[in-house]
């Protein structure tokens, strides 16, 4: 698995509500609103983590979909990243 680490741009603001984050691009306006699990992958992102480690967290968290993972965590870091969210380190 590919063990890029992504960071969350500088011009991203964003806040925990509940359990979703809502993310603000301050210099276009636009808002993003994270369901659940979204919202981990958020906030692990937002620590540094691998692409590895995002998996083996998120299959800690939902051992019942662990075949998915993978491909589901490199779906949302690529639309955070052609939503200029996020950036590889």
């Amino acid at each position: 698995m590919d063990k890029s680490v992504y960071k969350i741009n500088s011009n991203i603001s964003w806040k925990l509500l509940k359990d979703k984050v809502v993310a603000v691009n301050t210099d276009n306006g636009n808002y993003y609103t994270n369901n659940y699990t979204s919202s981990l992958i958020w906030q692990w992102v937002d620590q540094a983590k691998t692409m590895e480690e995002l998996a083996l967290l998120m299959q800690e968290e939902f051992p019942e979909n662990s075949d998915s993972i993978p491909q589901d965590i490199k779906e949302i870091i690529n639309y955070w990243l052609s939503e200029k969210l996020i950036n590889k380190v």
